[in-house]
């Protein structure tokens, strides 16, 4: 699992200030493997940065897929319909087998939970396109969501192109 915290820098010599990440904003975690991030859009380690203590999210959200018996959609939902809310605190690694809290999310009941957890899918190049979208528009939220709780929100076609999270022909 990943943090990614709510600062950029126009240079890579700014990095070389002290910098406590538990003064900076959480933006998200997400499912990537670190060496992608590295590998990907990493300038360089920092050598005077103090690590965030707080601790990982618990909660996240899994969607249902069409092999789910709680599954309310069509096979054409490729991304799942619906979901659940599920507590990976105890080391669990994915949201199939950890403790269901909550089955059966819906926008008109839990809006607040929707958009407060992330999804538990893995992450790859889209994270990229997360975090440029974050820092031109303010706007930080996985466009998966679309797909999973249509509901949600009300302005796909505003957004759209969607990030690369989803599929060419859903963007």
């Amino acid at each position: 699992m990943v943090r990614f915290f709510d600062i950029k820098s126009e240079s890579a010599d700014s990095w070389d200030k002290e910098l406590d990440l538990n003064q900076v904003p959480i933006l998200f975690e997400a499912f990537v493997m670190t060496s992608y991030v590295e590998k990907k859009f990493a300038v360089k380690k920092l050598k005077n940065a103090i690590p965030s203590v707080k601790p990982y999210e618990r909660f996240w959200i899994v969607s249902y897929d069409p092999t789910d018996p709680y599954f309310r959609g069509k096979k054409e939902n490729v991304y799942g319909l619906g979901g659940k809310l599920v507590d990976l605190g105890n080391h669990y690694f994915t949201g199939y087998d950890a403790p269901i809290v909550k089955h059966h999310l819906n926008v008109k009941d839990d809006r607040e939970i929707l958009e407060k957890y992330e999804l538990d899918w893995g992450w790859g190049d889209d994270v990229i396109d997360r975090l440029i979208r974050y820092f031109e528009t303010g706007i930080n939220r996985d466009d998966m969501k679309f797909e999973v709780f249509p509901d949600l929100w009300d302005d796909r076609e505003k957004l759209r192109p969607l990030t690369s999270r989803l599929a060419e022909p859903f963007r």
